[in-house]
C-alpha cells in the first residue's frame, strides 16, 4: 500500500534512514504481507503461507523485517508466533514452502518501524538528531489496532495504554496530546464490509475529538489509517463537516525535524496540504525564544508531563486554580495570556509543590516569574501592590506601631532602613529607564 499507493511515505522513509545512517536491505521477492483484513477473512491458510513465505525470504537471508506498516507488522509478527514452535500447523506451511524451496525456522524477528525507532536507534539518539525542534506543536497521535494487538502476540506496549509512538512524538520536541477515543479504530475495514457509511462516522467521531484538542496534526503509522484520515476529511467536508487538519506519517515528522526540506518530502501529495504546519512550526519556533528567556523549556515539558503535585495543591484543591495548566499554556506559548490571567496570583508559595516534585523544583519559581512579568505590566492585585508600595517607601511591610511595643514592656527603637529604601528606590529607577530605553529601540525597530 505504501510503495505503490503512497510512495512519498517511502521517500521519507528512506530519506530518515540516510540522514540517521540505517543500513537496510530489501527483497524483491516480497509480496504483500498479506494484510490481515482482507486475505485472512477469505483464506485464511493462504493468508498464512504467504506470510510464512515472506518470512522464510527473510530468514533465508539472514535478515530481521522491519515494516513501516501495522498490518504487515501484525501479519508477520502474528504468524512468526504461530510458527515459532514445531506444530501440525507448521509442519503443513513448511511442506507446502519446500515446494518453491523455502523453509521458516523462526530465526529472525519483525519489528515495526516505530518500535525501530525507539528500541534500536533510541529516543536519545533521536533527540541529538533534531536540528528544527517541533516545540509547541500539538500533535494528536493515532496508535492504529495492529500496531499493539493481539497483545498475545504482538507485545510491542500496552494494548490499551501505550506510550511508544508519544515518546517518540515528544522526542522531536512536539507534544503529544491526549484527547477522548485515542484509542478508537479508524474504521478502515468498514467500506470492505459494505459499510462505508459506518467508516464515514467512525471517523467523524475521531476528527471531532481531535478538533476538541486543539490538535495542529495528527500522526499515523499505519497506511490504512493515514488514507482513512486524509482522503475522509475530503469527503467529510462535502458534508459541510471542516476540520482542515495535516496528516503525517510518522517518518514525515521525524523529516522535517531533522531538517530535511519540505520539497523533499512529496507533501503537496497529501490531501489535507501541511503548509499550514510549518507556518505553525515557525510561530511557535518564535513564542519559544520569547520563552526561554525566562524559562527553562526543557523542565517546563518534564513538569507538564508529571503533574505530580497538582491535585494536592491547597489553592487547586480550593478553586479552579490549575498550575499544570498554566505550564501547558506556557509550553504553547500563551505566555501573555497567563501573564494577565488574576489567577496566577493564587500561589500561596507554600512549596508543597516543590516537596512533591521528583527533581525538587517545584512551580513556584515559575508563578514568581510569571508575576514578576506581570507587575512590570502592572498586572498586580491591590493587596500585592498595596504590600509593594509600603516595603518600597518604608523597608517593612507593615506599620511600625510605638504604641503597641510600649504596652508590651519593649523597647522602642524603629528600624534604620534608609539605606536600603534609597537602594531599593534607586535599581526601580534604572530598571524602569531601562524598560523605556528598551521600549523605544523596539519603537525605532518597527519603524
Amino acid at each position: 500500500m505504501i510503495s505503490q499507493r503512497y510512495p512519498f511515505i517511502e521517500k521519507a522513509i528512506r530519506q530518515v534512514f540516510e540522514k540517521l545512517e540505517v543500513k537496510f536491505k530489501e527483497n524483491n521477492k516480497f509480496s504483500c504481507c498479506p494484510e490481515p483484513n482482507g486475505i485472512k477473512n477469505y483464506n485464511q491458510y493462504l493468508y498464512t503461507i504467504a506470510a510464512g513465505r515472506n518470512l522464510a525470504l527473510a530468514e533465508k537471508d539472514k535478515n530481521n523485517i522491519v515494516t513501516p506498516c501495522n498490518g504487515c507488522f501484525e501479519t508477520l509478527k502474528s504468524i512468526r508466533s504461530e510458527l515459532s514452535i514445531e506444530t501440525p500447523l507448521r509442519n503443513k506451511v513448511n511442506k507446502d514452502l519446500s515446494k518453491i524451496d523455502l523453509q521458516f525456522n523462526s530465526e529472525i524477528d519483525v519489528m515495526h518501524i516505530l518500535e525501530y525507532f525507539a528500541k534500536v536507534i533510541g529516543l536519545s539518539t533521536i533527540k541529538d538528531a533534531v536540528i528544527y525542534p517541533l516545540y509547541g506543536l500539538r500533535v494528536a497521535v493515532h496508535y492504529g489496532c495492529h500496531f499493539l494487538r493481539p497483545s498475545n502476540k504482538i507485545q510491542t506496549d500496552s494494548p490499551l495504554d501505550p506510550h511508544i509512538f508519544d515518546e517518540l512524538v515528544e522526542a522531536l520536541g512536539a507534544k503529544s496530546i491526549t484527547y477522548d477515543d485515542k484509542m478508537l479504530c479508524c474504521g478502515g475495514s468498514f467500506d470492505r464490509a459494505g459499510q462505508k457509511e459506518l467508516g464515514l462516522q467512525t471517523m467523524k467521531r475521531k476528527l471531532d475529538r481531535i478538533k476538541e484538542a486543539r490538535a495542529d496534526v495528527i500522526a499515523v503509522c499505519c497506511p490504512q489509517c493515514f488514507q482513512q484520515f486524509d482522503f475522509l476529511q475530503r469527503e467529510l467536508k462535502k458534508m459541510d463537516y471542516e476540520y482542515d487538519i495535516p496528516v503525517l506519517y510518522y517518518p514525515e515528522l521525524l523529516a522535517i525535524a531533522l531538517g530535511i526540506p519540505k520539497e523533499h518530502l512529496g507533501l503537496d501529495k497529501h490531501v489535507v496540504k501541511s503548509d499550514k504546519i510549518f507556518e505553525i512550526i515557525e510561530e511557535k519556533r518564535k513564542a519559544n525564544i520569547e520563552i526561554q528567556k525566562t524559562f527553562d523549556l526543557e523542565f517546563l515539558k518534564t513538569c507538564y508531563s508529571c503533574g505530580a503535585c497538582n491535585d494536592d495543591c491547597p489553592p487547586a484543591i480550593m478553586s479552579d486554580f490549575d498550575p499544570k495548566g498554566f505550564v501547558g499554556r506556557i509550553l504553547d506559548g500563551d505566555i501573555d495570556g497567563c501573564i494577565e490571567d488574576p489567577n496566577i496570583w493564587a500561589c500561596l508559595d507554600c512549596y508543597l509543590c516543590y516537596e512533591l516534585c521528583p527533581s525538587k523544583v517545584g512551580l513556584v519559581d515559575i508563578f514568581t516569574k510569571l508575576r514578576n512579568l506581570a507587575a512590570q505590566r502592572g498586572l498586580v492585585t491591590e493587596g500585592f501592590k498595596k504590600e509593594y508600595k509600603t516595603f518600597l517607601n518604608k523597608g517593612v511591610v507593615g506599620r511600625y506601631s510605638i504604641t503597641q511595643r510600649k504596652r508590651n514592656d519593649l523597647p522602642v527603637t524603629p528600624p534604620d532602613v534608609k539605606d536600603v529604601v534609597d537602594l531599593m528606590k534607586s535599581i526601580e529607577e534604572r530598571e524602569c529607564n531601562t524598560k523605556k530605553k528598551l521600549s523605544s529601540k523596539n519603537e525605532d525597530n518597527k519603524k
